[in-house]
């Protein structure tokens, strides 16, 4: 395979890159490497990161190093960073092309997912234990029409009376 063929980038973090052919969303996501280290992934694949334990500073590190191939990344997981909150989350529209984007037990308010509505291509959002979100934070989904799935398991300040609103968009699950 030519270089020209490949999307390459280098990590310093202790990150997880899955694949799965651009063709073919369907497909499961498969881890092909871990870093830190240079990744070199075919142009006829679309690329998922993972990376755990970060911060706000961590997440800008990353975002920057994944910068030459921001337009292959369509998935990120982020669950479970709790120190990542609001001035992290504001950085995520870098990431262009994103379609899925795991945020569960991060430390995002309902403001912070303000920032989220830039991401034109967002499809799936796990916001699933995200205790800080309130009903304020559903007026932001409800205008987020590229979303048609939303997971809101274990936010505990998001009441049923503010989720009827959000119901009203038929073209949305929501996973409670």
């Amino acid at each position: 395979m030519t270089q020209d063929m490949q999307h390459h980038f280098s990590s310093t973090l202790e990150v997880t890159i899955y694949t799965r052919p651009v063709e073919h969303p369907e497909f499961d996501w498969v881890e092909v490497d871990r870093g830190p280290g240079y990744f070199h992934i075919p142009t006829d694949q679309e690329i998922g990161v993972h990376i755990r334990s970060i911060n706000n500073a961590t997440l800008a590190v990353l975002i920057k190093e994944l910068s030459p191939v921001q337009e292959a990344i369509t998935y990120m997981n982020l669950s479970e960073n709790r120190n990542v909150t609001n001035p992290g989350i504001e950085l995520l529209p870098q990431m262009t092309q994103l379609r899925t984007l795991n945020l569960s037990a991060v430390g995002v308010n309902s403001t912070g997912l303000e920032h989220l509505r830039k991401l034109m291509h967002l499809e799936r959002l796990d916001l699933s234990y995200c205790n800080r979100l309130t009903d304020a934070a559903l007026k932001t989904l409800e205008v987020m029409r590229t979303v048609h799935y939303v997971d809101l398991q274990g936010v505990p300040a998001i009441t049923q009376a503010g989720l009827s609103r959000l119901h009203k968009r038929k073209d949305l699950t929501i996973i409670r």
